[in-house]
């Protein structure tokens, strides 16, 4: 196919706004409207290159799981982030979004023809080239060209830089999920990093999960500490597994943060499903005593 460049970018950060197709045909329009229109909220925080300019402009897509997994259902379901580049460590103001966006080799095409997207996709099975990952919109800020970045190649630079973060940041969460042993790990620095994609934090208000928020504003570092822990329904604490978080925060409000990475490490390695056999005690005080059998 003419006119693809190769592109290989480390992960990066975005920070805009953020929309899903279930906001209806024309939800992208509407995005980028709302971010231009408020561009000054967070023009501060963007990324710019030695002479000053901005160093892009993005509109992000991934799949509702935020694996930036190609859209679903032949491309029609998804997330979409409008917004700019930013430093990682840069906070989104209240109204915008924050994502981290992993590192690829992306094939670089001008969107330019009736159909770039579908015209790629077949120039890509032509050369048996597979599509590993969400397509991302990209607009030079330099040149005002804008283009479609297909991933073909995943790079390890995010994985890196989330093993730097957990390195220096608690892994265990303000609700005492235990991020080390989340899913989601291998993408997340935890809810007390600047890269972090909880699911609870990504679709709550300004990026904040409600558990995490209301700590903050009763000047506490974890639920564990809050005399309200038990009656408690906010954020992960309304769900049907609540008794699951709850009773490793009671753990934790018992013997610490130390022994309940101790205790669900010994448990997971005698083989202890993590957090399947706990969400099927469905009663805080039998977890709190089910990881208090691999105590040391």
């Amino acid at each position: 196919m003419k006119n693809v460049e190769t592109l290989r970018k480390d992960a990066f950060c975005v920070i805009g706004k953020q929309g899903s197709t279930n906001d209806g045909p024309d939800f992208i329009q509407k995005l980028w409207q709302d971010a231009n229109g408020h561009f000054a909220e967070v023009e501060h925080l963007a990324k710019r290159d030695e002479k000053g300019n901005l160093v892009g402009v993005w509109g992000v897509m991934t799949n509702f799981s935020f694996e930036f997994l190609p859209w679903e259902d032949n491309f029609s379901k998804g997330l979409y982030l409008a917004g700019i580049e930013a430093e990682t460590d840069a906070q989104a103001p209240e109204g915008w979004k924050k994502w981290i966006v992993p590192g690829f080799t992306y094939w670089k095409v001008k969107a330019q023809g009736p159909d770039p997207f579908r015209e790629t996709l077949a120039a890509m099975e032509a050369q048996k080239q597979s599509l590993v990952a969400a397509v991302q919109d990209f607009t030079d800020p330099a040149t005002g060209e804008n283009y479609m970045l297909f991933p073909v190649e995943w790079n390890h630079s995010k994985e890196e830089l989330i093993r730097s973060i957990k390195d220096s940041t608690p892994q265990i969460g303000v609700c005492s999920m235990h991020c080390e042993f989340c899913f989601l790990s291998q993408w997340c620095g935890g809810c007390r990093s600047s890269c972090n994609v909880c699911s609870y934090a990504t679709l709550s208000r300004d990026n904040v999960c409600p558990n995490v928020r209301c700590a903050r504003e009763k000047g506490l570092a974890s639920c564990a500490q809050c005399p309200e822990l038990m009656e408690c329904q906010v954020g992960f604490y309304q769900q049907p597994n609540a008794a699951t978080h709850k009773g490793t925060a009671l753990f934790v409000r018992r013997h610490g943060e130390a022994a309940y990475t101790q205790a669900l490490s010994k448990g997971i390695r005698a083989g202890l499903r993590y957090a399947q056999d706990l969400d099927e005690l469905m009663d805080e005080e039998k977890v709190c005593s089910r990881l208090e059998q691999y105590l040391t």
